[in-house]
């Protein structure tokens, strides 16, 4: 049986899983609102392929920012789920990566792992759990499997976590914790994500596991996720009233591969 049509409200669309998201939601026949500090994402006309500028087109682009609610609490309107897919791995790259949250007078040094991960969830879900008809939070928070980042990374992803789970009886909470996450369509995690499953591999099945299981690098010995799968798995997850609160690797790979057919 299909699913229903649904109308979702992606915050960071145009970034590197947000676009992966809208592109899933939008192949089900969904409605799709995303919230961009600029509205329509700027795109490279020599280098956007056709699907691109397809999912581009269909999206409703809301330009405001996910700190300041008045931006955007209008839009939610309507909406069956939120989703969240902004984040910072490192301070700094922070808005080179993504558009949304910041005012056009902020610096790059202002995108901390609090105002990114944090701050942006919590006033966003906030605003959801304020609009009558919002009933599915999804967050892409992350596994600790990154060694050498600052702990603040994974803090500031769980403090949002907490808070969302603690008012569940208000919104689903659905928390995905991928770890890397990979795609052609950034061709620089390619490489990254072939040496993490070779690592796993030489961890798994070598000596080189006992060597390093005290180590800090033990903790990179986890599966990569295709961002395409972490996409699937959550408009699967949305549309299976079943699926809620905290999935790991597992969780994920084992939803974003099950049939659409199925929810």
């Amino acid at each position: 049986m299909p699913t229903l049509a649904r109308k979702i409200f992606v915050v960071g669309g145009s970034g590197f899983v947000g676009q992966a998201i809208c592109r899933a939601a939008l192949s089900r026949g969904w409605q799709v609102l995303s919230l961009s500090r600029h509205g329509a994402p700027e795109r490279n006309a020599t280098t956007q392929d056709q699907t691109t500028t397809c999912v581009d087109n269909q999206v409703q682009w809301i330009k405001g920012n996910a700190l300041e609610p008045d931006t955007y609490k209008e839009h939610l309107a309507g909406c069956d789920a939120i989703v969240h897919s902004v984040g910072v791995l490192l301070e700094t790259s922070y808005k080179k990566l993504v558009n949304v949250g910041y005012n056009s007078s902020s610096s790059y040094a202002a995108a901390t792992y609090e105002s990114a991960n944090r701050d942006t969830a919590l006033n966003v879900a906030r605003a959801a759990r304020e609009t009558p008809g919002v009933n599915t939070f999804a967050y892409i928070s992350a596994s600790d499997v990154l060694p050498f980042i600052d702990s603040r990374y994974i803090s500031t992803k769980r403090e949002v976590e907490r808070e969302l789970l603690a008012h569940q009886d208000q919104m689903r909470p659905i928390i995905l914790r991928p770890g890397f996450m990979f795609s052609s369509a950034r061709p620089i995690t390619l490489p990254i994500a072939a040496g993490m499953e070779a690592f796993q591999t030489l961890y798994d099945r070598t000596p080189l596991g006992c060597v390093l299981k005290h180590t800090p690098v033990a903790k990179a010995a986890h599966s990569v996720l295709r961002r395409e799968v972490v996409a699937d798995a959550i408009i699967n997850g949305i549309s299976d009233p079943k699926v809620s609160g905290v999935l790991e690797i597992a969780d994920i790979k084992r939803i974003g591969s099950a049939q659409p057919s199925l929810y």
